[in-house]
């Protein structure tokens, strides 16, 4: 009967990565996903024929931002 028990990670020669790897590995995951969902996002506009419009609005000594999306015809 074969042998089913779990070997360790640390069996196998590899190492956890380091606290500067996990942080580029992190970095590199949130760049990729940003990048996509602006790919995404372009693509419904130009589907939709819409632009985003950046506004700030002061109100009561606070600046906001928010985005508004208006069609191009």
């Amino acid at each position: 009967m074969p042998d089913h028990k779990l070997k360790a990670v640390e069996d196998e020669g590899k190492s956890a990565p380091t606290p500067a790897e996990m942080k580029s590995m992190l970095q590199a995951d949130r760049l990729g996903r940003e990048q996509r969902a602006a790919a995404r996002i372009k693509q419904v506009l130009a589907e939709e024929r819409c632009v985003m419009n950046p506004v700030m609005v002061l109100a009561n000594g606070n600046v906001s931002g928010r985005i508004e999306i208006t069609a191009v015809d």
